[in-house]
């Protein structure tokens, strides 16, 4: 394929017209660091297909958004509610180790949270 003009008209030719590419959307998000006392912990699990090679992970910050851990787990194969699951499990381990008791969670997965 050459990308021409001549074959992005092709499809037509076909009776396809495909749809014009919408533009992004575009949302603020700010990130709040935790109070004195607390750790923020931001977290992600993720499989490649419906269940597929997952991996997941998580990063643990103090009120002065400095790292104080964090780790990246290969899986195996899993769905990816199950990734996210496990990756909120070993934030919980990870943090009762180091005794940190007092945790502030954040996932993008709503059923975890």
């Amino acid at each position: 394929m050459c990308n021409s003009v001549d074959e992005l008209l092709i499809p037509r030719h076909f009776g396809l017209w495909g749809c014009p590419p919408r533009a992004p959307v575009i949302k603020s998000v700010v990130w709040l660091p935790p109070s004195p006392s607390w750790v923020k912990v931001n977290t992600n699990g993720a499989a490649l297909g419906s269940l597929g090679a997952g991996s997941c992970g998580g990063v643990f910050l103090n009120c002065h958004s400095f790292v104080k851990g964090c780790f990246a787990t290969p899986l195996g194969s899993v769905f990816a509610f199950e990734a996210e699951l496990l990756a909120m499990s070993m934030v919980i381990n990870y943090a009762w180790i180091n005794d940190w008791r007092r945790i502030w969670l954040e996932s993008d997965s709503s059923y975890v949270v």
